[in-house]
């Protein structure tokens, strides 16, 4: 237990519910936020500040160079995707760019079957891979760090994430299998739910539930950080409850109470925490206990960012490692 995590999840109050269909959010409100200043990935990018490409011409598969050309920082979040140059990729970790300098960022692929130029830079794509998705990688890069200090996620297991998440959605594959791809093939879709999700005064978070079960907890250390990336948070859980859609999912979403949020607060608050040097500014933070982890980015005393999701089963975890031993192998033939 760590006091600084405690106080923060003791300090937050679970507000109003906001439902649609299969899918239950709960607003996470907080008295006060953090007062680092920061830009976002998009303000960043469209304020033409940050410039983001290969980390050269050849290119390198978990890398990316960052150049902050301003004067304040930059938050980048775990699982933002960037479009573009070779091919596109994810964060693996949130992450606090300094101000005026140049950062090599670890990075997933999320687009397989391309590796060449469409643009010398990235761009946005605004959205954020699915919680799902990002809960298998964020387990590959806790264990990268367990085994070797290293933040890679296991790019074999990300690959097969995404194919199977194409199979799961019954969505024809695309010719680079890019999650890009899958999330425009479900676009009207999504927006149906994304219009039922509006953020709210003083919200730092949200406990979101599908078919009545936790599918996760996201939180920011900043109202206006949230504000702003709410829509693309919200859409990587409604890609998610796009899987199940259906009239007794949507009975199901009862089970969502607010005394269930509270628990895992309370558990997340409670969890084991341990703490190492982040790619850039701050203290990159990881939690544990018997019901949950999480991950997220400590700066100066303060906490900017905390993903929480329930932990898998003694048998899910196994299983991961053995699909990252399988999808390793996958991934060095591809890379050959």
């Amino acid at each position: 237990m760590d006091n600084l995590i405690q106080q923060f999840f003791q300090h937050i109050k679970v507000g109003a519910k906001q439902s649609h269909k299969n899918m239950t959010l709960y607003c996470l409100l907080a008295a006060r936020e953090a007062d680092a200043d920061f830009l976002t990935l998009d303000d960043a990018l469209n304020e033409r500040v940050l410039q983001v490409t290969e980390v050269d011409d050849a290119g390198e598969v978990p890398e990316l160079k960052v150049r902050n050309r301003s004067d304040r920082k930059i938050l980048v979040l775990d699982g933002e995707e960037l479009v573009g140059a070779k091919q596109n990729r994810v964060l693996n970790v949130t992450i606090l760019i300094a101000p005026e300098s140049e950062t090599v960022i670890p990075v997933s692929c999320v687009e397989q079957g391309r590796w060449s130029y469409r643009s010398r830079e990235f761009g946005s794509a605004r959205r954020a891979m699915s919680a799902s998705m990002r809960k298998k990688k964020s387990e590959t890069v806790a264990m990268s760090l367990e085994e070797e200090g290293s933040f890679r996620s296991d790019q074999g297991t990300v690959w097969a994430e995404i194919d199977a998440k194409y199979a799961r959605m019954a969505t024809p594959a695309s010719p680079t299998m890019a999650m890009a791809d899958l999330y425009e093939a479900h676009r009207e879709t999504s927006e149906d739910y994304l219009k039922a999700f509006r953020p709210v005064d003083n919200q730092i978070g949200m406990v979101v539930f599908i078919d009545g079960e936790v599918a996760g907890v996201e939180l920011l250390g900043k109202f206006e950080s949230l504000k702003k990336n709410h829509s693309k948070l919200v859409h990587s859980y409604v890609m998610d409850a796009l899987e199940t859609l259906d009239a007794k999912k949507i009975k199901a979403r009862s089970k969502a109470s607010k005394a269930r949020a509270n628990k895992i607060l309370e558990s997340a608050g409670k969890a084991a925490v341990e703490k190492r040097k982040s790619v850039a500014l701050g203290q990159d933070v990881r939690l544990e206990s018997d019901e949950v982890v999480g991950a997220g980015l400590e700066f100066e005393g303060q906490v900017l960012q905390m993903t929480v999701f329930m932990k898998d089963h003694q048998g899910q975890a196994e299983e991961t490692r053995r699909a990252m031993s399988r999808a390793s192998r996958r991934r060095s033939s591809f890379l050959d």
